[in-house]
């Protein structure tokens, strides 16, 4: 009898973004903050609730939240998410900027954490959290170091500016396309993207060749909104941007397919378009060679040459794939454009040191790659010329 009194004078009505108990508080006030409600059950565990942003979604649970006590102390706490597995594992941080992963158990679909909490907020998050701040602050530094002007492309539905740069010279006709951060909390993806642009930054400003023939198209951030609402999937709009690159219902994907309007009604060739994500395990998924794109082998040459550079650390997982229909990046530039597309997929629980020294590779194996293959072959018209071997 007592300890139920005790449970009833804790317990706290749940507010969304935060919760507070007779000595316990947790917050998600911050950019990316996810938590929507909290009980405190009679075995004396903390239960968080995270709940999609919408329904059906494909599920990629995301929490986010901090937590304090006004007497230093270990508590327990359980994740739930609406009857979804949990995907990430747990992260925590006393500054939001160095993380570092805890233990935990699964049960069902919830996930049990034991945490050592003082009166200063331990911060628990699904993956080292990249805000949308991070986007702006490797833009204006990679703007001063290459001499390029971001510029927004586009606004997001709650008006935030879709940042974007281009590598352009005005006799250059192909073009190049990357868009990273469609899904907001697939954020090894966005390590790969950082560090792949850093190398592809450095690589074509000291070698000339690349920039003397190819023009590129950078979207890193495509769902700022998404990122900071703390979405497990979709925009503001309520939609996975990843599955409307066919129908552009959303101003994201429909200010980047005016820009590629604008390039191709220019005169413009788009020869390869390519989006960063993550999943369970590292992936390309690509267009099967007897698609008709051209040229037809350039993929598969490329990841060969990345294997060759990263074989005893890395193995390239190629996955050849069709989604008609279902308005996928990659999809998109096969179908309309009759190239390549490639989603470039991280593992969720790969380490950052070897997801940046992968994708440092894939990016000058790409370069290296595209200028082996003569301007004709990426004619469907021209299918039969094959890339050249590096």
């Amino acid at each position: 009898m007592i300890r139920f009194l005790l449970v009833v004078l804790a317990f706290a009505a749940p507010v969304t973004y935060g919760c507070e108990f007779e000595d316990v508080s947790f917050s998600a006030k911050f950019e990316a903050g996810s938590l929507d409600s909290c009980e405190l059950n009679k075995n004396g565990e903390y239960v968080l609730t995270f709940l999609p942003e919408d329904k059906p979604i494909n599920p990629s649970p995301w929490y986010y939240f901090s937590v304090k006590s006004t007497t230093a102390k270990k508590i327990d706490v359980v994740l739930t998410f609406d009857g979804f597995a949990p995907r990430y594992l747990p992260k925590v941080s006393t500054d939001q900027m160095s993380w570092q992963p805890i233990a935990f158990d699964t049960n069902d679909m919830s996930m049990s954490l034991s945490l050592d909490v003082t009166n200063k907020p331990l911060y628990v998050a699904a993956q080292r959290p990249i805000p949308n701040s991070a986007y702006d602050a490797w833009l204006d530094k990679a703007a001063q170091t290459y001499a390029f002007e971001p510029f927004a492309i586009g606004k997001s539905t709650a008006g935030r500016t879709l940042s974007a740069f281009t590598l352009q010279k005005p006799d250059n006709k192909e073009w190049v396309i990357l868009l990273g951060r469609q899904h907001p909390p697939e954020v090894t993806g966005a390590v790969a993207m950082f560090a792949f642009l850093d190398e592809f930054l450095a690589y074509t400003a000291s070698k000339s060749e690349f920039l003397s023939r190819f023009n590129v198209l950078v979207v890193p951030n495509i769902n700022p909104d998404g990122v900071a609402e703390g979405h497990w999937r979709h925009s503001l709009g309520h939609k996975d941007l990843n599955r409307d690159w066919n129908v552009f219902s959303q101003p994201e994907t429909r200010a980047v397919k005016q820009y590629l309007d604008v390039i191709t009604n220019g005169g413009g060739k788009i020869v390869m378009g390519m989006d960063f994500h993550s999943t369970h395990n590292n992936v390309f998924y690509t267009i099967p060679q007897d698609e008709k794109i051209a040229p037809t082998e350039m993929v598969v040459t490329w990841l060969s040459s990345l294997q060759e550079k990263t074989a005893g650390v890395f193995k390239v997982n190629d996955k050849p794939g069709t989604s008609p229909g279902r308005g996928v990046f990659k999809q998109f530039f096969a179908d309309v454009y009759k190239v390549h597309g490639v989603t470039y997929e991280v593992g969720d629980n790969e380490p950052d040191e070897k997801t940046r020294y992968v994708a440092k590779h894939a990016a000058k194996t790409l370069i290296q790659t595209l200028n082996a293959t003569p301007p004709e072959a990426f004619y469907i018209e021209n299918k039969q010329v094959k890339a050249s071997p590096l």
